[in-house]
């Protein structure tokens, strides 16, 4: 069995998954995204791990301004969480959100520097995985909160989101895909 850990504001999220069962939640993956939810008591975390092919188009180290200025509007749309998700079942208002999507040129840019100074690669990865976190506080509900993943609309390069979920219920995983882009959590 694999743990996967989130560390979310001072609470930890460990779920188990069978690697038959699952990929690699940290696979990079082209069309393949990653959502990871922990509802407890009023907070709402989501934690979106995606390749930067899927959400910027390219990967490499922005060279144009057409590349940068496509940086700007994913970081802009990265951190509007109610054009991303629409949650039902509760009253849920963004609190936080942080994204390394800012930080991705500069380790593009020191991965690339790296491999021409030696001439030759150590097996340092210029893939750019980019994770956000979003935190929401929600109004009391005892109805299953609904959750409509507005990815693939805005990121037509995604094919599918790989989900997993803990609640005060219990644990449970999805496969969103276009036709299907709506999780309730248990």
């Amino acid at each position: 069995m694999r743990l996967s850990v989130i560390l979310t504001r001072g609470c930890i999220l460990a779920a188990f998954c069978s690697p038959a069962a699952q990929p690699d939640s940290r696979a990079h993956q082209h069309g393949v995204a990653r959502l990871e939810l922990l509802k407890q008591a009023s907070d709402l975390h989501i934690t979106l791990y995606a390749t930067g092919m899927d959400l910027l188009g390219f990967e490499q180290q922005p060279q144009t301004a057409s590349d940068r200025d496509t940086i700007n509007k994913v970081s802009a749309l990265l951190s509007a969480p109610d054009k991303l998700f629409q949650i039902e079942g509760a009253k849920c208002s963004p609190v936080t959100q942080q994204s390394n999507l800012t930080e991705l040129p500069k380790k593009l840019l020191s991965a690339h520097s790296h491999k021409q100074a030696d001439d030759h690669e150590h097996g340092h990865s210029t893939y750019s995985d980019i994770e956000t976190t979003y935190h929401f506080s929600c109004s009391a509900s005892h109805t299953p909160i609904q959750v409509q993943v507005q990815l693939f609309s805005l990121f037509p390069a995604l094919l599918r989101i790989d989900t997993s979920w803990i609640t005060e219920q219990g644990q449970s995983a999805a496969r969103l895909t276009p036709a299907k882009p709506q999780l309730r959590l248990n």
